[in-house]
């Protein structure tokens, strides 16, 4: 863990590029999202309360998001299988990727050990970056309670100041 915390990225920084298969087990890679601004959402499990209402809260903001010029990736170490059956029960409009390999929590520092009495299992702390059209990390936000939510007003005015 430690390697991975002293290379956790910030505010400036460029965002570390990672290779995650979609619900459909397509891979895609950070740099085939361009042509805007990207908000990574990580999240610790689908189909949990509390993911739910964030990942729904997205969907229902998408047209704002857009407006702003924004594209919105979740991001979860579920499989794409379970992420799949989430974004088809929550009618989600946007990617959620697969990072089951656990790499792309840590390359952003934001892995939760031990998800609840699941020893051993880790998961995505709810993070949110945001990052501009060179990839560059302008906003960040990590949860060290899973039952947070991010602000989504203070991510709405992110997105319209540097829009």
């Amino acid at each position: 863990m430690s390697k991975a915390n002293s290379s956790v990225p910030n505010i400036g920084d460029k965002a570390p590029d990672f290779q995650l298969p979609d619900i459909n087990m397509k891979m895609h890679k950070l740099r085939d999202y361009s042509g805007g601004k990207i908000v990574l959402a990580f999240f610790p499990a689908a189909e949990s309360p509390t993911c739910t209402a964030e990942m729904c809260s997205f969907r229902d903001s998408m047209t704002d998001l857009q407006q702003s010029g924004a594209r919105i990736i979740g991001i979860s170490v579920d499989g794409p299988f379970a992420n799949k059956i989430f974004t088809e029960n929550r009618h989600l409009n946007f990617d959620l990727l697969s990072d089951y390999k656990r790499e792309t929590i840590n390359k952003y520092g934001v892995v939760m050990e031990n998800l609840g009495p699941l020893e051993g299992y880790n998961a995505a702390k709810r993070s949110i970056f945001i990052l501009d059209e060179n990839y560059n990390i302008i906003y960040k936000w990590v949860s060290d309670v899973p039952t947070i939510e991010p602000n989504y007003e203070e991510i709405n005015a992110i997105l319209k100041k540097t829009n």
